[in-house]
This record gives structure tokens, sequence and C-alpha cells, in this order.
């Protein structure tokens, strides 16, 4: 077998092994589960599931996402009682990452006082100590920023459409301009959909979303036929503000998802929005450390398998649109 026959062959076995994993994972929304603990009287909480994920009897979800708490503390579901030592120690999920791929837990003490514990199955357990009181706003900030970052990294579908996006651009200032139009146009759909200012249907906007996947697809494909600058290719900068509207949409409503107290909700946005901009920068750092590497594995490969690639990567995000339109239209 020749050196290029066992490029294609390779390069065969990657997109459909990718696009198997990407066709079974729930793109976009990462799975995500919040256990509530509200502090009655000093050391005695309640616990309550705000959202338990696939798991439709909700009291199974103690058995099994296995919450850990303080050795010092009883816990028989809703009570949790952890006496005059208070909640400090290990809390998290011993279960996490078997029906999950990340958690919260929000307490809310006695005094007013909130605090958000982010949970990954990579890191299932944090310690609570008695200091909360001077780092609440800190570490509440802290944690939105990580589910900001997690968010985006866990969402499938806004990393190809990221990914397709930038394999049309060619220069760092086309590059700087193009980011910079997503970004804002994502954060100003995300801050008013948050903000109760303007907040469309979520399920649609998800299947437009995929939509916009499949541009970018038709797009690359048409040129690597044609030989002829496509529209985002001429004005990169204009198709991302116009799609980053739309992606601003569906980050809002995983934002949503966490039922952010009112008063919290100023922080909870910017920190999100600012996780959000730092997991898609890391993720733009690596592809373009690869790129060069992947435009002479695409040189390699011949124009007929690169368009191949180019497709695959367009029925993915066809099969995305359909699997949420029959989501909400179930009688198409």
């Amino acid at each position: 077998m020749t050196r290029a026959k066992r490029l294609r062959a390779a390069a065969m076995l990657w997109i459909t092994l990718c696009l198997l994993y990407a066709a079974s994972a729930r793109a976009h929304t990462p799975s995500l589960s919040v256990l509530a603990l509200d502090e009655r009287s000093p050391g005695e909480f309640i616990a309550s599931w705000e959202r338990t994920q696939v798991i439709q009897d909700v009291s199974a979800a103690y058995d099994l996402l296995k919450p850990v708490f303080p050795e010092h503390c009883r816990f028989a579901p809703p009570r949790l009682d952890c006496g005059e030592r208070g909640l400090t120690g290990r809390v998290g999920f011993d279960g996490l990452g078997d029906l999950s791929t990340s958690g919260m837990i929000k307490i809310k003490w006695a005094d007013g006082g909130t605090r958000i514990l982010t949970l990954t199955a990579a890191q299932p357990h944090v310690r609570v100590s008695e200091a909360r009181l001077d780092t609440t706003a800190l570490r509440g900030a802290s944690s939105f920023i990580w589910i900001g970052v997690t968010h985006i990294w866990l969402g499938l579908d806004h990393l190809l459409f990221v990914v397709g996006l930038l394999w049309l651009l060619d220069s760092w200032r086309v590059l700087i301009k193009t980011v910079t139009a997503f970004t804002i146009a994502h954060s100003l759909t995300l801050g008013a959909a948050t903000l109760g200012l303007h907040s469309p249907p979520t399920a649609p906007v998800e299947a437009v979303i995929a939509l916009s996947i499949a541009f970018i697809a038709v797009e690359i494909a048409g040129e690597a036929r044609t030989k002829q600058p496509s529209l985002t290719r001429r004005r990169p900068w204009v198709v991302a503000f116009v799609f980053g509207l739309l992606h601003g949409f569906g980050f809002a409503s995983a934002l949503a998802e966490l039922e952010v107290a009112r008063a919290e909700l100023p922080i909870a946005l910017l920190c999100f929005n600012v996780g959000v901009e730092i997991g898609q920068l890391v993720f733009i750092g690596g592809l373009l450390a690869l790129r060069a590497a992947l435009r002479r594995l695409e040189r390699a490969l011949g124009l007929r398998f690169a368009i191949a690639g180019y497709y695959s990567m367009g029925i993915l995000a066809m099969y995305w649109f359909f699997e949420r339109v029959v989501a909400f239209m179930p009688d198409v």
C-alpha cells in the first residue's frame, strides 16, 4: 500500500469515527445535573434536584449520581444534617461521568448567602470551607466562567461551525475581524435572551444552528470544486455576525437552564460569556496550531477525498437539523 493510500485509509477511518461519535453525542447541550441545598437552620439543609438530565425518577437520581458530603454530615434525602460544624469539607458526586458530563451543587445559606459549586467528571469533588462568606462572589464568578468554558468545549455544533469558518480564513487581519464579529453577535443575543429582552423558542434556534454548519460545509465544498471564492471567504465577518446571533441564543438556553437568581444574573451573564470566550479562544488557538498540517494532509489526500470530508461535515449538520426538527415537530 502506497503512502497516499495509507493516508486516505487513515483519514476515512478518522472521519467515520468522528461522525459516529458526534451523531451519538448530544451536540450543543452538555449533560448537566443540578442539586440545590437550602439551609433551613444552621447546619441543616433540604436537598432538591433542579435538573437530573435523562433520569426520569428524581428519587433515583440520588442512587445514580451518588452525592458526597463531609463525613460528619448525615444525608437521608431530602434532609442533610451537618450539625454544628456546618457544611465544611468534601462535596461532590461519585456517579458523575456515568450519566452526566458536568454537575452543579447550588448552596443557599440561611443568612442569604449563596454558592455554586461546578463539578466535572474529571473533577467530581470540591472542598467547602468556612471562609465562604468572604469569597462567595469570587468563587461564584469563577464557577460561571468555568461553566462557560466547558459549555463551548462540549458544544460540538458550535465547535464545528468555528472549524468550518476558520478553514476559509487566510490572514490574521481577517481572522481577528471574523472572531470579533462572532463574539459581538453572540454576546448581544446571549445578553438579550438572558435578561429577558428577547428570547425565541430554543428548539427552532437549535435547528437553525445546525443549518449554519451545513451552510459553511457547502461553502467550503463549493470553493474546492469551482475554485471561486465563496461568500464566506469574501465577507467572513458578515457570515460570522449573522450566524453568531443564532449561536448566542443557543448559549442563552444553557445559562437559562441553571435558573440563576435575578439578583445574580448580571454577574452570571458576564462570567458565563467570559468563559465562553476563553474556551473559544483556546479552541481557535489549537486549530491554528494544527491548520498547516491539516492543509498538507488535504493536499496529500487529493481533491475528491477532501470534498468527501466537507460533505461529511454537511451530512452530520443535516442529521442534527432533522433530529432537532423532529424533537419539536414530531409529526413531520
